[in-house]
């Protein structure tokens, strides 16, 4: 990389520590800037990115993912925590795959005779993720891959597909409009299937979800998953996006709740952990932005979770209940 190449992703790291999880870095201006930097740089169409030793094609009208891959910092303190998890689990579960950082990274680690169940039901990151998983794994990776194409929700069915320029803002919409219809299933009718026809797998480790607003319904139907498992979960939270799906951010932490205690919240934009109760998502400074939220309540998985948030200087934060009861 040259040096004007160079001064451009140093640009771009700064509006990530300076704009990074706002609704601003989601919007359709924040989304033409950075096509505006990433595409002297990296042209148009498809490119390939070397990250975190895979190598993953990416369309660089996806501008936040293009620029996070081919910057090196992709979502890197929840996919340190993802990669140390897989490499201990028997079972996987990736919901709203996309191109297939995750699910690459989880094919790549998981023991031989575990299981990848990736969820992805746009067409287009569905062929995407096919070749990056093929071009990623060979036959030193001994994990079986499952690929479904369809949408993951509170129940079974069909649900409308919204498809952005920005693979990365698909999205399933609740009002009729949208671009596809695609097959629904919940994860309480999903996970048990998977696991009743592999024998030798006795549990799901960990369920990453990250549906652009869909979230809270994608745990809606997985309750009885999580409450029966008590995988290590990986969740995107954003209240604005909750709201365009039907969904508050006080429904959102009381599923939470149900199964876990204490949370961590990863801001990646400002590479701050955050460990907390649940019920801290409802604190105002939260209100606007988009944040990845880790969950554990197994006993292996906290120890691993608190190693790893100890190596990232993590701080402790109060419920929002107990700040405002300070008041």
């Amino acid at each position: 990389m040259d040096t004007p190449d160079r001064a451009a992703f140093a640009l771009l790291g700064l509006a990530r520590r300076y704009l990074g999880g706002t609704a601003l870095s989601r919007s359709e201006t924040a989304a033409s800037v950075l096509r505006a930097l990433i595409r002297p740089l990296l042209g148009s169409g498809t490119g390939t990115a070397a990250f975190r030793g895979m190598r993953l094609e990416v369309p660089t009208a996806s501008s936040s993912i293009a620029a996070g891959l081919h910057g090196g910092f992709y979502e890197r303190l929840e996919l340190d925590l993802f990669e140390e998890l897989c490499a201990r689990s028997g079972c996987v579960v990736d919901v709203g795959a996309n191109l297939g950082v995750y699910s690459c990274a989880a094919a790549r680690l998981l023991p031989a005779g575990a299981l990848l169940a990736a969820y992805e039901p746009a067409p287009g990151n569905l062929a995407l993720l096919r070749r990056n998983l093929r071009g990623n794994t060979d036959d030193r990776h001994r994990a079986e891959v499952l690929l479904q194409e369809c949408a993951v929700g509170p129940t079974a069915g069909t649900v409308r597909l919204g498809l952005s320029s920005d693979i990365g803002l698909h999205a399933v919409t609740l009002d009729g409009s949208g671009d596809h219809t695609v097959p629904q299933v919940a994860l309480d009718d999903a996970v048990p299937a998977l696991l009743a026809a592999r024998p030798h797998l006795a549990t799901l480790d960990i369920l990453k979800i990250d549906v652009e607003g869909y979230d809270g319904h994608a745990l809606r139907g997985a309750r009885g998953v999580l409450a029966r498992h008590r995988p290590a979960l990986m969740i995107e939270f954003s209240r604005p996006q909750l709201a365009r799906c039907g969904f508050t951010g006080e429904e959102f932490v009381a599923l939470i709740e149900e199964c876990y205690d204490e949370i961590h919240i990863i801001e990646e934009s400002r590479n701050r952990i955050t460990v907390c109760p649940p019920d801290a998502l409802l604190r105002p400074e939260y209100r606007s932005k988009l944040l990845n939220v880790v969950a554990v309540s197994r006993p292996e998985h906290r120890a691993v979770a608190a190693a790893w948030a100890a190596r990232g200087g993590a701080r402790r934060q109060p419920a929002a209940g107990a700040v405002a009861a300070r008041r």
